[in-house]
């Protein structure tokens, strides 16, 4: 249960909205929610600033490999655990230890149609750190010709496998790799890696 602290509904979720935009407006580019999500006190607490930050009684929700993660999520939003595939956002903590789980919640996750995109999942996967993993390059809108990241391969694997899918636009997954410490790196749908610099 998470007891009262000093993360603040109002401002704090704010914040971490905004970094949220701003993930998906600059993929591959780091940003954090590391100060908002510090008050929360918690070792997932930067999966749990965005789970207080977006969803609510409406929203159903899955977390990955970790039911108290889930049941805390639930006691502070109010929203629905469910599947994977009925969830509006799903969640994935130590994505590092999830490697079996990946292409089961790539594939049941909702992707949205062609009339209805929208009704599709975001997916935040926790890992340890954005850096220490080959260098790669990300293209697609957002992206002044291409960026280099260096996501380790355990994050590379979801995009590489979501690229595979070959979903025709605008169906779509949402990808958003987060620290325990909240950096935080937007993939939206749309955006494609290439190999090594």
């Amino acid at each position: 249960m998470i007891t009262a602290n000093e993360f603040d509904l109002v401002f704090d979720c704010q914040q971490v909205f905004k970094q949220l935009m701003q993930a998906m407006a600059n993929p591959g580019k780091v940003f954090s929610i590391g100060q908002n999500s510090a008050k929360l006190h918690q070792p997932a607490g930067s999966l749990l600033a965005i789970a207080m930050t977006l969803v609510d009684s409406r929203c159903r929700f899955s977390v990955a490999g970790d039911d108290e993660l889930a049941q805390a999520m639930h006691e502070v939003t109010l929203g629905v655990p469910t599947g994977v595939e009925e969830a509006d956002y799903i969640f994935v903590p130590q994505a590092q230890d999830m490697d079996s789980a990946r292409p089961a919640i790539l594939e049941r996750a909702k992707k949205g149609t062609l009339a209805e995109p929208h009704k599709s999942a975001a997916i935040f996967i926790q890992l340890d750190s954005l850096e220490g993993g080959p260098e790669a390059l990300l293209q697609g809108p957002g992206v002044d010709g291409s960026i280099a990241i260096r996501l380790p391969q355990a994050g590379q694997r979801w995009i590489e496998e979501r690229q595979q899918m070959e979903l025709e636009f605008p169906q779509g997954l949402e990808l958003y790799f987060v620290t325990p410490d909240g950096e935080l790196m937007g993939v939206p749908r749309k955006i494609r890696m290439g190999g090594c610099v």
